[in-house]
């Protein structure tokens, strides 16, 4: 009886609790970096804390957080190895974004590991083609 109470309990609990957002990409996932289209360069940057911090602030605290980031040219090819969901909050944007925490995997940036926003990342179409 005290099971049948506790698992009411808990169905209930759950019903009430709104759903966690999920991240459109997930770890182990090909990915290649694009900015926006007027800049599509990426910056890296080496703690989703700093890439929070400068997406919200001002010029001034955006400016001196800049050498915490890599300049990571448009089409970089990187590995995702974790996502957190809505961390970001642009200043410029209403909606959060996410902080995909990734690892570069071509070119002369190769192996360093870093976080960009989820927008800047878009699915490697070449690597689900060669995987047939």
């Amino acid at each position: 009886m005290r099971r049948v109470v506790a698992l009411l309990l808990l169905l209930c609990s759950a019903a009430t609790v709104p759903a966690l957002a999920v991240c459109r990409v997930r770890p182990q996932e090909h990915v290649v970096l694009y900015g926006a289209s007027d800049d599509p360069d990426v910056l890296v940057w080496d703690s989703r804390f700093r890439l929070r911090d400068y997406e919200g602030g001002t010029f001034d605290q955006m400016k001196a957080l800049l050498p915490h980031a890599t300049l990571a040219r448009a089409g970089t090819r990187a590995l995702v190895e974790s996502c957190v969901s809505n961390f970001v909050q642009s200043k410029y944007d209403t909606s959060p974004d996410d902080a995909v925490g990734i690892v570069i995997t071509l070119g002369p940036l190769r192996g360093q590991r870093g976080w960009v926003l989820g927008s800047a990342v878009r699915s490697d179409v070449t690597r689900r083609r060669h995987r047939r």
